[in-house]
């Protein structure tokens, strides 16, 4: 089937599918996976929400696929003494579960349909890890597909911190930051302990017109901003989406949760002054106004635009639903970057310009959709080191996600032929010289060894971008010194050591994959 073969982005098609494993808690999951390597070897790729962003499940070298989309459970395991989420589990569920049953919550993405699979062992990343950090910090143990090929033999591993091998160890260091399709097939993650949902949350969104910022508005705009995050409460949640010009506005979304205890009438109150004073404060760089359309974007694609420019008062399991957006299934393009501090000015200059920017071969219109995001970052999630595990970026202000997207009614798997190649070339084109613009200083990508400003510090695994290098064009080391730092070759644990001891004969592989040697 044709849904077989395409993720949620429709750029990637796998042609030469030949068979789904789709796993169920009741199988042998260790079975299921050894018989789908037996068979295929490293033709054999893995998903659980088909949320990736670039085409390592979904490819012309891809045979078989692993689903673990049956794999959907969360809750408490008695057994383990503690609480779980498996792989094929969607945000939504995971969040609705742990709430409703548990009165717990997990820092993670607000996608709805985005898979635990990828997500978790990617890092983890939403609207609450400021407040608690980033999902890996609070995951104990994970249960994990291992195969041997010198045996054909897949094993099912409970690996964990307090393991008593220290190999396995090892392995679970690498699965918090690093797991997605490099190791194994995780099946299940544990949580000794999670954190206690908020009671309530308030959404706020402030909007401005393009016509009232020029050049000098917009870096006024964007410094506000920036210090804004710096004395931001780690409770309070920001993103800015610098939509391109097309679209006429850009906006900013602000999440702020209750504390432990405290009654409607507090929160209300404490809510509405911390909005008064953003409000007042980014009043004096220019005038907001009443959103017209939805800010686009992941995460938080929203399908509607606020009815009003006032607080919204809600419980969180609400304010959850509110911000429960994956948009509409579209061709899109993402790149990253982690700041540390606010943007030098010549790389304002660089993203205002590229924001008014439309590339020849398209119209206004189509750049509509095309934004660069800056989330709020920080707080919790800076307090771990940065070899705590797989994720190394821990003293970062800001997290950016370059976006664009794109659409049209081609057939599955023909979107690369005429006439539409020259749509996606246009909008490909847009993002990576917007992208080098801004990096420009820095030889192109955000990279901490060429900054001596300090002012950047790498990509974000989750957002993956085979632009920054690949296996197939022989510059992958570039992309995963980028996403991993020290932690890929340089620590004394690092990710190459673990892949050497868990996959020596590279089975789980795609174009950014951990390498052997």
């Amino acid at each position: 089937m044709s849904s077989d073969r395409q993720g949620f982005n429709r750029r990637w098609f796998a042609p030469n599918l030949e068979a789904v494993f789709t796993p169920t808690p009741s199988d042998d999951v260790a079975s299921t996976v050894g018989e789908a390597l037996a068979t295929y070897g490293s033709g054999v790729k893995v998903t659980s929400g088909r949320h990736g962003y670039e085409n390592f499940v979904y490819n012309d070298q891809t045979r078989a696929v692993i689903d673990l989309s049956a794999l959907n459970r969360a809750g408490f395991d008695r057994d383990r003494n503690a609480f779980f989420v498996e792989a094929g589990c969607e945000n939504w569920t995971a969040y609705r579960t742990l709430l409703n049953g548990y009165g717990r919550t997990l820092p993670a993405g607000s996608c709805y349909s985005v898979g635990a699979g990828g997500h978790i062992s990617g890092g983890g990343y939403g609207l609450l890890s400021r407040l608690h950090g980033l999902t890996i910090d609070h995951l104990t143990a994970a249960d994990v597909v291992t195969w041997d090929a010198a045996t054909s033999r897949a094993t099912l591993r409970h690996v964990s911190a307090g393991s008593t091998d220290a190999a396995e160890r090892d392995l679970f260091w690498a699965l918090t930051g690093a797991g997605g399709g490099n190791f194994g097939v995780i099946t299940r993650f544990y949580f000794a302990d999670l954190p206690e949902a908020p009671d309530r949350a308030t959404l706020w969104t402030l909007a401005w017109d393009w016509a009232d910022l020029d050049l000098r508005g917009f870096a006024r705009l964007l410094a506000e901003y920036a210090d804004m995050v710096e004395g931001m409460p780690e409770g309070n949640f920001s993103l800015l989406k610098l939509n391109h010009v097309a679209s006429g506005q850009l906006g900013m979304t602000m999440q702020l949760t209750s504390p432990a205890g405290t009654s409607l009438g507090e929160h209300v109150g404490a809510a509405e002054g911390a909005v008064e004073h953003a409000r007042m404060r980014f009043a004096q760089v220019a005038r907001s106004v009443p959103l017209v359309r939805p800010l686009a974007g992941h995460p938080a694609f929203m399908s509607t635009a606020p009815t009003s420019q006032s607080a919204q008062h809600l419980t969180y399991l609400e304010a959850l639903q509110t911000l429960n957006g994956s948009g509409p299934n579209q061709f899109g393009k993402y790149k990253s970057a982690y700041m540390a501090k606010p943007f030098p000015p010549e790389q304002v200059e660089a993203i205002f310009d590229a924001l008014h920017q439309v590339p020849d071969g398209l119209t206004p219109l189509d750049m509509t959709q095309s934004l660069l995001q800056v989330d709020s970052y920080g707080g919790a999630v800076n307090r771990r080191a940065p070899d705590a595990t797989a994720v190394p970026q821990r003293s970062s202000l800001l997290k950016l996600q370059y976006q664009t997207y794109w659409n049209n009614d081609s057939e599955p798997g023909r979107a690369s032929e005429l006439p539409y190649r020259q749509q996606s070339e246009a909008h490909l084109a847009w993002i990576n010289d917007f992208y080098r613009a801004v990096y420009a200083d820095c030889g192109g990508t955000p990279d901490p060894a060429r900054d001596p400003s300090g002012t950047v510090q790498g990509c974000y695994v989750n957002y993956p971008d085979c632009d920054l290098g690949t296996h197939e064009t022989g510059d992958a080391e570039h992309a995963l010194w980028l996403y991993f730092l020290d932690n890929l070759r340089n620590n004394a644990r690092n990710l190459v050591g673990v892949k050497q001891r868990w996959d020596p004969t590279n089975v789980f592989r795609n174009a950014q994959s951990i390498p052997v040697e």
